[in-house]
C-alpha cells in the first residue's frame, strides 16, 4: 500500500465514522451502538483493502514462470609451461634482465574459427609481450622491487586478440647477470665516492675563498681575525704583525719589503790587536766576502775568545785537538793563522 492509498482509506474511514455519529445523535441511538458502528467503520476499510492486495499478489505470483538457475559452466583444464632466463631489455639499453616464471593457459571453448595449432605458444607470446613493455621501464638497479609489481600485473587472466586462449603467469622472477650486478655495485660506490669528493672539494674551495678574500684580504683583516681566535691577546697580536703582513702578501702573491728584525751578529777582532783585525759573519761563515765554511767559524771563535799571547796559545791547543781528531788541514790553518801569522804593515808616516 502506497502513501496515496493509505490517505484514501483514512479519509473514507473518517467520513463514515462522522456520519454514524451524526445519525446516532439525531435519532437518539444508544451510545454503545454508534460507538460500535464508528469502530467497525474505521477497521472495515483496512481489512477489505488488505484482502484485495493479498488476492492480487497471489494472482501475480501464479502467473510468473519459474526460472531454473543455470548450472555454471566448468572452466576448461589449464596447462602450464615454465620459462627461464629469457633476456629482456631494461630502462638502460646496455643492461638486460633475465625473465623467469610459469605461464598458465587454456583454450577458449567458444573461440571463433578453427582452433589454434599451438595455444601454448600463443599464451606465452601474450605474456611475454606484456612483460616486455613493463620491464622496459624498469631501471636495472630496481629489479627486485619491480618483480612483485610484475607478478601482480601478469597474474590477471587475459585473452589474446583472436579470442583463442586465456593466459596468466605466476612465480615471475627478474634477475641481472652476475657481471652486470657487480658493475652496477661498483658504479654506485663510485658515484658515492665522487659525491663525497665533490663535497670535500667544495668545502676546501669555500675555505680557501674565506681565507684569501676575507681573512687575508689585508694585514688589518688578518690582525682582527687573529685577535678573534686568540681571545683578544693584544700583546701577542702586536708581536705577530710582521708575520701577518708577510702572510697576507704571500696569500696574494705580492712582495712587501719588511724591516730586518734580526740583523746578523758580527764578531770582530779585539782593538788591542789592530794588525789582525778582520770580521767574520757567524750566520753564513763568511770572511771578507769569501764563503769558506766551518773552518772560518773556528777561526772566528778563537779570535773572539782571546787576544795576544792567549790567542796564540788557544790556537795551538785547538790545533792539537783538531789534529788528534784527524782534521790535519784545519789544524794547520789554525796554526798558520794565530801562531806564525806575519805582521800586517802599518800606515806609512809622512
Amino acid at each position: 500500500m502506497n502513501r496515496e492509498q493509505r490517505g484514501v482509506v483514512k479519509a473514507v474511514s473518517v467520513i463514515a465514522a462522522a456520519l454514524w455519529i451524526v445519525l446516532g445523535l439525531r435519532f437518539g441511538w444508544p451510545v454503545w451502538l454508534w460507538l460500535a458502528l464508528v469502530a467497525a467503520t474505521c477497521v472495515a476499510p483496512w481489512v477489505i483493502f488488505w484482502q484485495y492486495r493479498r488476492r492480487q499478489d497471489q494472482k501475480l505470483a501464479g502467473e510468473q514462470p519459474v526460472v531454473e538457475a543455470a548450472e555454471p559452466q566448468e572452466r576448461p583444464q589449464s596447462a602450464e609451461r615454465s620459462l627461464s632466463g629469457l633476456p629482456m631489455r631494461s630502462a638502460h639499453p646496455d643492461y638486460k634482465f633475465l625473465f623467469s616464471g610459469t605461464v598458465f593457459w587454456y583454450s577458449m571453448p567458444d573461440a571463433p574459427g578453427l582452433p589454434h595449432a599451438d595455444p601454448g605458444g600463443l599464451a606465452i607470446d601474450l605474456i611475454l609481450e606484456q612483460a616486455t613493455h613493463f620491464v622496459a621501464e624498469i631501471p636495472p638497479d630496481e629489479g627486485e622491487l619491480a618483480q612483485y609489481r610484475l607478478n601482480a600485473a601478469l597474474g590477471v587472466k587475459r585473452s589474446d586478440p583472436s579470442g583463442h586462449v586465456a593466459a596468466w603467469a605466476g612465480d615471475v622472477r627478474l634477475e641481472l647477470p652476475g657481471s652486470d650486478a657487480d658493475r652496477l655495485h661498483r658504479l654506485a660506490e663510485a658515484r658515492k665516492q665522487e659525491e663525497l669528493w665533490e663535497r670535500a672539494r667544495n668545502h676546501e674551495r669555500d675555505k680557501r675563498a674565506y681565507l684569501a678574500d676575507d681573512v687575508l684580504k689585508n694585514p688589518g683583516s688578518a690582525l682582527v681575525w687573529w685577535l678573534a681566535r686568540e681571545d683578544g691577546n693584544v700583546d701577542e697580536a702586536v708581536r705577530q704583525i710582521g708575520n701577518l703582513r708577510r702572510l697576507t702578501a704571500a696569500a696574494h702573491d705580492t712582495r712587501i719589503p719588511d724591516p730586518d728584525l734580526h740583523p746578523p751578529q758580527w764578531i770582530t777582532a779585539m782593538p788591542g790587536d789592530q794588525h789582525t783585525m778582520r770580521s767574520f759573519r757567524l750566520e753564513e761563515f763568511e770572511v771578507q766576502g769569501t764563503r769558506l765554511g766551518a773552518s772560518q767559524h773556528v777561526l772566528a771563535a778563537i779570535e773572539g775568545l782571546a787576544t795576544g799571547e792567549e790567542r796564540a796559545a788557544l790556537g795551538r791547543r785547538v790545533a792539537e785537538v783538531l789534529a788528534a781528531h784527524g782534521h790535519d788541514e784545519l789544524a794547520e790553518l789554525v796554526r798558520s793563522t794565530f801562531d806564525d801569522r806575519p805582521e800586517l804593515p802599518g800606515p806609512e808616516t809622512p
